[in-house]
């Protein structure tokens, strides 16, 4: 489940609402974060969901002219589905505010949308996301703002092509070809996770032979007869299809890649937590899988914190790889539950969020009582956070040359020219 919106509250209230108001299975109930716009699963319309077996929806919560798309992304089975629709249209209507878009994120929604005049209005206030619009409209099938954009500046006509893929835009992938684009794989993949077979065939006579590609892509889409002709032609990487099956509890698929000799249970144990797909820990563990540590570490990177608490029941003690890898992440729920389970390398809690640019940790990080600002300065050197880097000086860290000196090994030219200003300042200052 991905939700998108600004407000902290709003998000943990939804949260409660959820838990006290569905009885959902493990793997749809227990895998709620945070998403920016950028993240968005694409478009799925609930009256296309079948009413048995599991199946994916999107359901918009609100969409205004100038305002951020409200959406929230569920998977699990039809009934829960609709139950959860009701909860989230009574949450959507107390909670939720509208927030005015950027002029960045204002053309993409025009893009996706077709809306020309609007696409217009975003450049005249300042935006500069040619490639995103072009993406955007190339997956829409959208060939005018497509030529718009390039007319604009875009020029990542690789992007157009793998977008344009995953809508299925036949139209649009030999407009991008024409325009030069060369991601012949990443279009095959993208085809093949949308279950598109005849951009799939197309990618072929194109030249493309990354076949154990199309066949991990078509896994994780959960489309067995797009495997199959992967397999047909040639594929042979059956421990990332297993893998990949995992990932969206793709258990067919499983089975499958199981029968043809995948053998790599712990990658797909790995896997099936990070969307807290508990039902597929399962099958991997009854296959053999014993590194819970590993599926620890999946949980922790999406943020599911029943996928934790399973693998801590199973024998998983490295309570430490959830502080480090829920810092990368951003995932405040799961940094809890590791120091509330005895974790102790709240040190790096800093560094790594401030490396990644996750804000919302380097603020529970202080709320804990950590000081290691100059460790947070450096992290935020190394990952080119120019935004944390003020934070961090603004919370007392003092080490300029050392954040300067790391920029420079990194290539962060902003970092430098940052740090440049603040000696020249500190100069100054101790002149006077």
């Amino acid at each position: 489940m991905v939700l998108f919106f600004d407000e902290r509250l709003a998000f943990n209230k939804l949260k409660s609402q959820l838990s006290q108001d569905i009885l959902m299975t493990d793997s749809a109930a227990q895998s709620i974060t945070c998403a920016t716009i950028s993240e968005i699963p694409q478009d799925s319309k609930m009256e296309e969901l079948p009413r048995s077996g599991r199946a994916e929806g999107e359901l918009t919560i609100m969409q205004l002219d100038d305002f951020l798309i409200r959406v929230i992304y569920f998977w699990g089975y039809p009934e829960e589905m609709y139950r959860f629709h009701e909860v989230c249209q009574r949450f959507a209507r107390i909670f939720l505010k509208p927030v005015r878009c950027s002029p960045d994120e204002l053309l993409i929604i025009a893009a996706r949308n077709g809306q020309q005049a609007r696409c217009t209005i975003a450049k005249n206030r300042g935006a500069t996301d040619f490639n995103g619009m072009l993406g955007w409209a190339a997956q829409k099938g959208k060939s005018k703002i497509c030529i718009l954009a390039v007319e604009w500046g875009a020029s990542d006509f690789n992007r157009m092509l793998r977008d344009a893929a995953y809508g299925g835009q036949l139209a649009i992938c030999q407009l991008a070809k024409k325009w030069g684009a060369t991601d012949l794989d990443g279009m095959l993949g993208n085809a093949a996770l949308r279950g598109q077979k005849d951009l799939c065939l197309l990618a072929m006579k194109w030249g493309t032979t990354n076949f154990n590609h199309m066949l991990s892509y078509a896994s994780f889409g959960g489309h067995k007869s797009l495997c199959e002709m992967a397999m047909n032609w040639g594929a042979t990487s059956f421990n990332n299809m297993l893998r990949c099956a995992a990932v969206r509890g793709k258990f067919e698929l499983c089975i499958i890649a199981k029968g043809l000799g995948a053998s790599d249970f712990n990658g797909m144990l790995r896997s099936a937590a990070i969307n807290g797909n508990l039902d597929s820990c399962q099958l991997a563990k009854e296959w053999g899988a014993t590194n819970f540590n590993m599926m620890l570490h999946g949980a922790a990177s999406g943020g599911n914190e029943f996928a934790c608490t399973l693998a801590k029941e199973w024998g998983a003690t490295d309570f430490n790889e959830i502080i480090r890898v829920s810092a990368k992440y951003g995932h405040e729920n799961t940094c809890i539950l590791a120091k509330e389970w005895g974790a102790t390398n709240f040190d790096e809690l800093l560094y790594i969020a401030a490396q990644y640019g996750k804000k919302n940790i380097c603020i529970l990080a202080k709320k804990w009582g950590e000081t290691g600002f100059n460790g947070m300065l450096c992290g935020a050197a190394r990952g080119g956070q120019k935004e944390i880097c003020i934070l961090a000086v603004e919370w007392g860290a003092t080490d300029i040359s050392t954040m300067r000196a790391i920029a420079l090994q990194y290539g962060q030219r902003a970092i430098r020219a940052l740090a440049r200003k603040w000696l020249r300042k500190n100069a100054r200052i101790a002149e006077e």
